[in-house]
């Protein structure tokens, strides 16, 4: 099946923005990624089922649980949807469009650029309370990235607490308790592991990771 004209706009504006500021597309998808490691700022031109067109999402997806998918775990949807109505008009919203997830991508760059910018900027951003288990698991990861063993072992504690006991929340809290286990050096290298089994998962492709200030 022949790309839809409006679908081609979208993959070149993206690839004049994007691609020089590092950023790589998914096969043959809308969804370009920031790939950072241990986190990625995942950005998706989602199209509608009912028009031509586009949304934006822009968002961080975590990699240090593993699991086959990406998620959109801080941010998602960044503007109503813009409609292909003719090449000419919408290009210039495509590259609007592919700007501003560049200038987001960058931001998530620089405020995830130290274990301690990170763990401010996730402790400020995570949505969920103590009954969220991957709000916890989030908020304790970063903690441990951090160095801050103490608060991360509360959150991830907390993981531990959530009422949740469906399939997938008891794989979570299974693999927390063998985060909490361990001693902190054990803890760090285990989250490094870990993430690089979810890359693995995901088909992401092979890098050194740092996790923890320089682990």
């Amino acid at each position: 099946m022949a790309t839809p004209i409006h679908s081609k706009l979208i993959n070149r504006a993206a690839r004049e923005i994007l691609k020089p500021v590092g950023l790589v597309r998914k096969g043959q998808s809308r969804v370009w990624l920031d790939d950072n490691g241990w986190w990625l700022t995942m950005i998706e031109f989602q199209p509608s089922s009912w028009s031509k067109g586009t949304y934006l999402n822009v968002g961080i997806s975590w990699l240090w649980y593993p699991k086959e998918f990406m998620s959109f775990d801080i941010g998602y949807r960044e503007n109503s949807f813009i409609e292909f109505k003719d090449e000419d008009s919408f290009f210039p919203e495509a590259i609007a469009l592919s700007e501003k997830a560049k200038v987001k991508a960058l931001a998530h760059r620089h405020l995830m650029s130290s274990p301690e910018l990170a763990k401010e900027f996730v402790l400020t951003n995570t949505v969920g309370d103590k009954q969220n288990i991957w709000a916890c698991l989030n908020k304790g990861l970063v903690c441990l990235h951090a160095s801050d063993f103490q608060s991360a072992n509360m959150h991830l504690e907390n993981v531990l607490q959530c009422n949740d006991d469906r399939g997938w929340a008891i794989s979570v809290k299974d693999f927390t308790k063998s985060v909490l286990n361990l001693t902190p050096k054990e803890q760090l290298l285990a989250v490094r592991n870990a993430i690089i089994h979810s890359r693995k998962l995901k088909k992401l492709p092979e890098m050194e990771v740092l996790f923890g200030n320089g682990t």
